[in-house]
């Protein structure tokens, strides 16, 4: 069946050319129909617990969006006309802002005094220009003396500040109306820069990071990808030697790439950041079918094939291998869709379309393409094969050193994977060359908060945050987290309370505390209420029902680790010391973003290892051997624990993109040992060579394949080192170390794993390799004459 079928091949390659060519057209055209989105919430699952809890706390405060200008003074000090005029112009340009629904800044904080037996509540200070020195004074005392204003609208210098918009963005349209906020956010800070040359203005806030991730990922799109194509262009001239086998690889990864992303654009399917890196992995994984292909091709032909038989040998000996290492390619992507996160279930979707796509091109458009252009003139491979039968006859002879110098070293690179922790940090995911990770980095060393959690603090009674019990356990509360590390801030309706129980008894100090008459709290609540302007009212602290109270923690740069563990001790206190409090969890972006690392992580340990029995399974099968099958298992999972022991010595974060290699790679990294151990299995069964003359015709017949397969992998994952965006980049990295890992294995430690466990020597034709060739030569003269009739087409 598949003589015919590769007969058919060459018999109707004119038509298969033709119709693989209009078929890559019309699917691609769907390319045009894709959307990109970077909302967050892209990133969960409609049921993700902690997606939902979040949602709740927001329907009943406020939304968390916002962007975000930070403020620093050159020479030192805010407290001047300019620095005061500045920040008055942003307050005010910020209402104007798309969406724009609050503004929070030094300029409108909401001061409390007290005249005679009048209480004050008015903005901090009004036209900043025309303020005298005196008053300038006044303004930086008072400003220091408010505690709630300290790390969060203020530094401890004086020189640094934020003006913070909160943007409330119209349902189902965030991934036009996000732009539109943060543009225009922009373009103010870009038209009020030079007005203010003394002062640094830069743009941040979770709106801006989101717009920012898009982003990044259309510059590595628009940038990477060229520079992939450009380094397996060099690797496979260099290696291949052959402009015209170059050509046809890129035909087929291009083929690959654009039928993937024009089949997700008709099945309306929306980009969002993982989803990114799929062009770059798929041209980079889709190169091996052609490859391996290509160089039994032009062996075959250095070896005395006519074209057409050359290409029918190669179709029949690589056939059944590319058929495996594609169906488990596939298999090691598709347990991506035990992610908790959906972007992650997409993207392995993508890439094994894109796998599949890859196949099909490979073992029709491929051969058919062969059969049409020219022979290639000269020796294709040139003494490639002796060189790698040399080296072979080194594994052979140095097996017992080999195997114990590489397990070795596979203990002793594994020894380091506890090095590696589980942790996020989205505050890491951009570099310096995008604004947004300089404000976050000023923000967090002058003002620190850059991360927050809420506490939905419930009394569970209507008004019952007048109690004084619920006040003084929520004031203990917000005490006991300042003292934690890293906290910087905390902001709670009993700031405001014991505010106005001081400014009500004289400004006296000795009362700045809870009051301890409900009556009093609830006068002091309404009377503040009814003082603050539209717009500035306490809706994102208190609920409707006065039954409940938001407290927002905020502390410095942290990783998940620091984030779950604080939220935990938090919980941990509330059980302990506040039992007028009832409060289920914590809640934030922040918490969201932690828990769903987590959760990840171990979604993809069952993927993962669902996806190694499959595989398993399956070898076992297409070898027919239980004992080769088995023997496999090894050198399939022995990369990936080096390379996470190498990334433990290295980097040591094993976030969300990195757990999702081990997944990725499983499948790639198969592909070595199916193609080595097929040959090897090969020349055992049909030739009857014994283990060691076996290993020296699989390195013979495949081991080139497999270096210039490994070398443009290795290569087109590296360029991901030019990313600007972290995930894509340590992914990239990973990749690449992961399948150099994979060669070392399969050429230094599988073919003497071989020569212990399957040591059984042939009884047949047992004769050297070198004349076995010889052999082998003869007959093919023959076979050629007797295929050559049905081969040739007029």
């Amino acid at each position: 069946m598949l003589e015919n079928y590769i007969r058919w091949v060459i018999a109707q390659r004119k038509w298969i050319t033709g119709l693989s060519i209009l078929l890559v057209l019309v699917i691609s055209f769907g390319a045009s129909k894709l959307i990109f989105t970077s909302d967050f919430r892209a990133y969960f699952g409609p049921d993700n617990p902690q997606l939902l809890a979040f949602e709740d706390m927001e329907r009943t405060f406020s939304k968390q969006e916002n962007v975000y200008f930070y403020i620093h003074a050159k020479e030192g000090d805010l407290f001047t006309r300019q620095g005061l005029n500045l920040i008055e112009q942003l307050t005010d340009e910020g209402w104007q802002l798309p969406f724009s629904q609050r503004v929070t800044s030094l300029q409108n904080y909401q001061h409390t005094d007290v005249e005679d037996d009048d209480l004050i509540i008015d903005y901090l200070y009004y036209d900043a220009l025309d303020l005298s020195a005196e008053k300038l004074a006044r303004i930086k005392k008072t400003t220091f003396l408010e505690p709630t204003l300290l790390h969060r609208l203020i530094s401890e210098d004086g020189a640094s500040t934020g003006v913070n918009v909160r943007i409330v963005l119209p349902e189902g349209t965030s991934m036009v109306t996000s732009k539109e906020a943060v543009h225009a956010a922009r373009e103010l800070a870009e038209r009020i820069r030079p007005n203010f040359p003394d002062f640094e203005v830069l743009v941040g806030g979770s709106l801006t990071s989101n717009v920012t991730m898009g982003e990044a990922i259309k510059q590595d799109i628009e940038n990477l990808l060229g520079l992939s194509y450009l380094v397996m262009i060099i690797t496979m001239i260099i290696l291949l030697r052959t402009f015209s086998g170059m050509l046809l690889t890129l035909m087929i990864i291009t083929f690959s790439v654009v039928s993937t992303m024009g089949l997700f654009g008709w099945l309306g399917f929306t980009m969002t950041p993982p989803t990114g890196f799929v062009p770059t992995a798929i041209l980079t994984i889709a190169v091996a079918d052609t490859i391996h292909i290509l160089i039994s091709y032009y062996y075959e032909l250095n070896h005395g094939r006519s074209k057409l038989e050359a290409i029918q040998e190669s179709l029949r000996i690589n056939f059944s291998p590319v058929f495996i290492t594609s169906i488990t390619t596939i298999i090691g992507v598709l347990c991506l869709n035990t992610s908790d996160s959906p972007p992650y279930r997409d993207m392995g979707n993508m890439i094994a379309a894109g796998v599949l796509f890859a196949w099909i091109y490979s073992i029709s458009f491929l051969p058919a393409m062969l059969a049409l252009m020219p022979t290639p003139k000269g020796k294709v491979e040139s003494d490639k094969p002796s060189l790698m039968l040399n080296f072979s006859n080194i594994v052979i002879r140095f097996y017992k050193p080999l195997f114990i110098m590489m397990a070795c070293l596979i203990i002793a690179i594994g020894s380091q994977l506890n090095k590696n922790s589980i942790t996020e940090r989205w505050h890491e995911f951009f570099d310096t060359s995008f604004e947004v990770r300089n404000t976050i980095e000023a923000t967090n060393d002058t003002l620190g908060g850059l991360h927050r959690i809420f506490f939905v603090l419930d009394s569970q009674q209507g008004n019952g945050i007048n109690s004084p019990e619920y006040l003084q356990q929520t004031d203990n509360f917000a005490q006991w987290l300042l003292t934690q590390d890293k906290v910087s801030n905390v902001d709670s309706i009993t700031s405001i309370i014991k505010r106005l129980n001081k400014n009500l008894h004289a400004n006296n100090e000795d009362w700045f505390k809870i009051p301890d008459n409900r009556e009093l709290a609830a006068q002091y609540l309404l009377l503040y209420e009814l003082s603050l302007p539209l717009g500035l009212g306490l809706d994102d602290t208190i609920n409707n029902s006065r039954s409940a109270s938001r407290l927002t923690v905020s502390f410095n740069k942290a990783d998940s680790i620091y984030i779950l563990e604080l939220e935990k001790k938090a919980m941990a206190w509330l059980k302990g010391n506040a039992p007028a409090i009832h409060v289920n969890e914590g809640t934030g972006l922040d918490i969201v973003f932690a828990n769903l690392t987590f959760r990840n992580i171990g979604s993809m340990m069952t993927g993962t290892s669902m996806a190694l029995v499959l595989i398993s399974f399956l070898l076992i099968f297409a070898l027919r051997s239980l004992k080769i099958g088995l023997i496999s298992l090894i050198p399939n999972i022995m990369p990936a624990i080096l390379a996470y022991g190498i990334w433990g010595m290295i980097n040591g974060q094993i976030d969300t993109a990195v757990s999702v290699v081990v997944c990725l790679s499983l499948g790639i990294v198969v592909d070595d040992t199916v193609h080595f151990l097929s040959k090897y299995l090969r020349a055992r069964r049909e030739q009857g060579l014994d283990t060691e003359d076996a290993i020296r015709y699989a390195f013979k017949t495949v081991g080139n394949a497999l270096l210039v397969t490994s070398a443009v992998l290795i290569g087109g994952f590296m360029v991901m080192q030019f990313s600007h965006f972290h995930p894509s980049n340590n992914m990239g990295m990973l990749l690449a170390i992961t399948i150099l890992m994979a060669l070392l294995v399969d050429f230094l430690f599988l073919p003497p794993l071989l020569i212990f466990l399957d040591r059984h020597k042939s009884t047949t034709n047992k004769q050297p390799l070198t004349k076995m060739v010889a052999t082998q030569e003869t007959k093919q003269t023959t076979a050629q004459a007797a295929t050559k009739a049905s081969l040739e087409i007029t």
